[in-house]
């Protein structure tokens, strides 16, 4: 709860749930791929990178611009664990005996089943890009607000921590999966290259929606966090940072 004069109700928790929420239901859709051809060039994409894991970014640059790395960072372990802990009850839900009236096991199986492989690549993916993109942002804006106090700039660093963010992400989830044996070694390239290419091409068609996402609440929160204690990731009690924000004098004009 804000603690806040006149605030009784916060948007973190409510963001935080729906990141979460994100990336199980991603991990889900993910199973069902897309195949377009663009000239000799053949593009293939999974559901959740067509449809939801572009936002789970989204999700981690508005967190991270309002709340500060300190928060954000204890939300991308939220989403890692309850992303392996997923792929764990997934697993066992369909290991486990059923029913001889449950018809549909193999379909159960196929849409929930857990390859080894793909889950690793995942969490691989998850961990490093979302870190990647987060401390991009955090150190930008640590940066920028010396020259950019307004925040005209935001979707500067918006779009540049998307492109470094998702790249790491993207190169990892592919190679592990290709380690894995799950992607053949001759599509890598071109996985990566249209992968990364349509993640960041919707984040970036989308970033008025994030400014907009990060203006409202800013206002909401009373919070405008600029800098960190630590930027290790494995600084749990870490927190710190100064809080722009001055009431009736909003900090983001862009």
């Amino acid at each position: 709860m804000s603690t806040q004069k006149g605030r009784s109700f916060s948007l973190l928790e409510p963001v935080i749930a729906a990141f979460v929420g994100l990336i199980l239901v991603s991990n889900i859709v993910s199973q069902k791929f897309l195949t377009l051809q663009i000239g000799s060039l053949p593009i293939s994409m999974d559901m959740g990178t067509l449809l939801l894991f572009p936002l789970t970014y989204i999700f981690g640059d508005v967190l991270t611009e309002v709340f500060g790395f300190a928060a954000s960072r204890r939300v991308i372990w939220y989403g890692f664990g309850m992303n392996a802990l997923g792929a764990l009850i997934f697993s066992a839900a369909v290991a486990m005996p059923h029913a001889p009236d449950f018809a549909t096991q193999r379909e159960f199986a196929t849409v929930l089943g857990s390859v080894p492989g793909l889950v690793l690549a995942s969490l691989v993916g998850f961990w490093f890009g979302s870190f990647t993109n987060d401390f991009i942002i955090s150190r930008m804006k640590s940066w920028m607000v010396t020259w950019d106090p307004g925040h005209r700039w935001l979707p500067l660093r918006t779009i540049a921590s998307t492109l470094a963010g998702e790249l790491v992400d993207t190169g990892l989830f592919v190679g592990v999966a290709c380690l894995a044996g799950i992607f053949p070694k001759s599509l890598v390239p071109s996985l990566i290259l249209s992968q990364w290419a349509i993640k960041v091409g919707i984040e970036t068609l989308l970033t008025p929606l994030t400014v907009l996402a990060c203006r409202l609440m800013k206002a909401q929160e009373a919070k405008d966090v600029v800098g960190v204690d630590s930027y290790n990731p494995f600084a749990f009690s870490g927190s710190g940072g100064s809080n722009l924000w001055k009431e009736g004098e909003p900090t983001d004009h862009s």
